[in-house]
């Protein structure tokens, strides 16, 4: 009989790798040629042992996993960031293990990629310009007044963003609700 563990839960590594904390051949020769990255490893070796103390866990796929600095960006099927990202008893527990750590889903809908990277921040809209050698620059809107007091790095989103997708991000916030000025771009 299978255990919830071995019927749900997947990795970037071998689930056996994952569950055991050491990677099989066919892992280290995946390693040793970029295929993954030591985060998607360590990210692996750790969820699988939260995924006993954490059912919540179970259903759950990590596509990949990203060393930002000393940050951990963890990449989830569509649909599942929300599931972390909800659950603060993961969150502490991912943060314990790992430092801090950044929830978003692997995703082709920029907003959406954003808005768990960003989470609890909502965004007003968001807008990208393609650029003739193909690149992107997105200008996301933040939803409410410009304050320091943000409970996201803006600039770290900035860095994940420009790493996992490419992309340059500008931010900006609603315009008419502004209370400091600060270096983060103004909606005219």
């Amino acid at each position: 009989m299978l255990n919830h563990f071995e019927r749900y839960l997947k990795f970037p590594i071998c689930t056996f790798d994952a569950k055991v904390g050491v990677l099989c051949p066919k892992c280290e020769e995946r390693l040793k040629n970029g295929e993954i990255t030591e985060a998607d490893v360590k990210a692996s070796f750790i969820l699988a042992k939260l995924a006993n103390q954490l059912p919540a866990l179970d259903k759950l796929t990590l596509k990949r996993a990203y060393k930002v600095g000393d940050d951990y960006v963890l990449l989830f099927n569509q649909g599942e960031a929300k599931i972390v990202l909800s659950n603060k008893q993961i969150i502490t527990k991912l943060r314990e293990a790992l430092g801090n750590v950044w929830v978003t889903e692997q995703t082709s809908d920029t907003r959406q990629f954003l808005e768990n990277l960003m989470y609890p921040i909502r965004l007003l809209t968001i807008n990208i310009v393609w650029l003739p050698d193909g690149s992107r620059h997105i200008k996301a809107v933040i939803a409410g007044p410009e304050t320091y007091n943000l409970p996201v790095d803006l600039n770290k989103v900035k860095e994940i963003t420009k790493i996992i997708t490419g992309d340059e991000i500008v931010f900006e916030f609603e315009k008419g609700k502004f209370t400091k000025k600060s270096s983060v771009a103004r909606v005219r």
